[in-house]
């Protein structure tokens, strides 16, 4: 396999050593058992962060029969969890960029499990609102340190496709969320709520543990940290379970950091504060301004739809759960359409994100004016077809759009939002 070597070399013996980026050693590793090793790693985090998502909208009317509270003291619940989403973003990143991405992300996904496992047996209102602050702590952490750590393992032409294929994960798990909570709610009408929050917190344990035993550090965090020996250590593990020998690009008797091509915009990458006034920075500046209001209208849209569908359902005298569930699972063929037109030249991520929002906003307007309750099922399934699958597109015009050197404090930013 060729890769690019820079022109500059270092002398060694009387002779010359090429110099790569982490990058061109990455390509030259390649795409093999450790990067599937990674996908299922982060998979299954993005799976027990998709069990979560129809949490507040499936048992919001349980809590409030429960407890006799009204949907707007109910409404407190995801708008207060956002404020604790935020600061847990900005800490577990703050750890992230400091400490490495292992404990970080293994602590934030146990955070999620624990709150979740612990609010199914709150005695009452306020004490269920406190624990999900603790669980929603460590939601941010999923996006925030999962969606990089897996960019930071992969060959740079197999990220597309590889991204594109994460994104079914979390689809499936908020499918078989909503297809609990179908079957547990209604069966079991006193504690069926708590029984089903409690069974949606176990896969985030799973995923706990599966990054404790994936106990492998992003070589280009420790790379940025000069933890050089270390990271070819990682590097070594990576070429041998892919079948490469490491010593065939990177000779073992020369340092690393000799053979090693600094970052290009020179910018010290333990401090957030660069990275962060990078993206308003002039060459990017218009770009994230147009992103940011295209991520936050998608965003608002499909969560408010999420939270507030099961309470209109009730209101038109329609099941709840069932179309509910059913609703959500037409994101799947939603997912499959975008993996084709996003690869079609002609049609790309752009031309892809403009026709879904189109019939997203089609299906909405048919949603509020029809009256017919067939007309509503399927316009709720259409408006997932089109809007749900728009949001991992999001993610991947996102890392696309933003250089290596920022990539990860711009999804920390655009996660914030």
């Amino acid at each position: 396999m060729s890769v690019q070597k820079d022109e500059e070399r270092a002398p060694l013996l009387g002779g010359t050593v090429p110099r790569f980026k982490v990058d061109e050693i990455l390509n030259f590793i390649g795409f093999g058992p450790f990067q599937v090793a990674a996908y299922v790693m982060v998979g299954l985090t993005y799976m027990a962060f998709g069990f979560e998502a129809l949490l507040f909208a499936l048992i919001s009317l349980k809590v409030q029969e429960e407890w006799s509270i009204s949907a707007v003291q109910y409404a407190n619940l995801p708008a207060l969890t956002c404020i604790f989403n935020i600061l847990g973003g900005v800490v577990l990143s703050y750890l992230s960029d400091h400490y490495g991405r292992v404990w970080p992300y293994a602590v934030s996904v146990a955070m999620i499990g624990v709150g979740g496992l612990a609010s199914a047996f709150a005695p009452d209102y306020t004490t269920f609102l406190l624990i999900r602050f603790f669980a929603s702590f460590g939601v941010m952490g999923v996006p925030i340190l999962a969606y990089p750590v897996l960019i930071e393992f992969l060959p740079v032409r197999n990220r597309g496709r590889v991204l594109a294929l994460l994104t079914l994960l979390p689809a499936l798990a908020v499918c078989a969320s909503g297809g609990l909570g179908w079957w547990l709610i209604p069966t079991y009408p006193v504690h069926g709520w708590r029984y089903f929050t409690a069974a949606i917190a176990f896969p985030s344990f799973v995923a706990a543990a599966g990054r404790i035993l994936f106990f492998y550090e992003s070589p280009r965090f420790l790379v940025s940290q000069g933890k050089f020996t270390q990271a070819r250590g990682v590097l070594v593990a990576m070429a041998r379970m892919n079948g490469k020998r490491l010593g065939d690009l990177l000779p073992e008797r020369v340092p690393l950091q000799d053979m090693i091509i600094p970052d290009s915009d020179g910018t010290d990458r333990g401090s957030s504060l660069p990275k962060l006034l990078t993206i308003f920075s002039r060459p990017y500046i218009r770009r994230t301004l147009c992103l940011s209001v295209v991520y936050v209208c998608l965003t608002a849209g499909y969560y408010c739809t999420t939270v507030f569908l099961p309470a209109l359902l009730t209101q038109l005298n329609l099941n709840p759960y069932f179309t509910s569930f059913i609703s959500i699972l037409g994101q799947i063929p939603g997912i499959f359409l975008i993996s084709i037109l996003t690869e079609w030249p002609c049609v790309g991520r752009l031309h892809t994100l403009r026709l879904m929002t189109f019939f997203t906003v089609v299906f909405f307007l048919l949603f509020a004016f029809v009256r017919n309750n067939v007309s509503i099922s399927v316009s709720g399934i259409m408006i997932y077809f089109f809007m749900a699958p728009m949001l991992p597109l999001m993610y991947t015009i996102l890392s696309e759009s933003y250089p290596t050197e920022i990539r990860a404090q711009a999804l920390n930013f655009f996660n914030t939002l």
